[in-house]
């Protein structure tokens, strides 16, 4: 079952407010990206101070609906470089958005956990990772992968 947006959009100019909660993230999200509809799939990579705000720079990147583990392994072995020029604390904030309705689909989840692992090996402190579709935006917990 799916859910339309209920909240209004907050104002953009909340976008650097800070953010204490996965909750707060969202709507920094929501701030950021206005009217929900997606014509492409898009990584949006953001960074958060450490002073808790988002940074007004953030890049898009073009991606697939299947992940891609090379794209992934491109975007994260830079951003330790990118996180080293700026202030103490900082963390880098994704979100992917995409066309399409509905709840969040098994493969967000494989996104966000590849997404998690590079993140990992590279040593980038992540915050809680978010897919905005046509319809929402979601917090996304990476797919578990069990090993036996």
């Amino acid at each position: 079952m799916s859910h339309r947006e209920l909240l209004p959009i907050p104002p953009i100019e909340t976008a650097t407010d800070p953010i204490h909660s996965a909750a707060d993230m969202r709507q920094r999200w929501r701030a950021l990206i206005g009217d929900l509809g997606f014509g492409q799939r898009l990584l949006w990579v953001g960074f958060i101070g450490g002073d808790r705000r988002m940074y007004k720079t953030m890049s898009q990147v073009p991606v697939r609906a299947k992940p891609q583990p090379g794209l992934t392994e491109y975007v994260m072995s830079r951003l330790p470089r990118v996180l080293a020029g700026l202030e103490s604390g900082a963390t880098v904030a994704l979100l992917l958005t995409r066309p399409g309705r509905g709840p969040v689909s098994n493969l967000d989840r494989e996104w966000a956990s590849l997404l998690t692992t590079s993140a990992a090996e590279h040593g980038v402190p992540l915050e809680p990772i978010f897919r905005a579709n046509d319809e929402a935006v979601a917090e996304l917990a990476p797919q578990l992968r069990l090993t036996g």
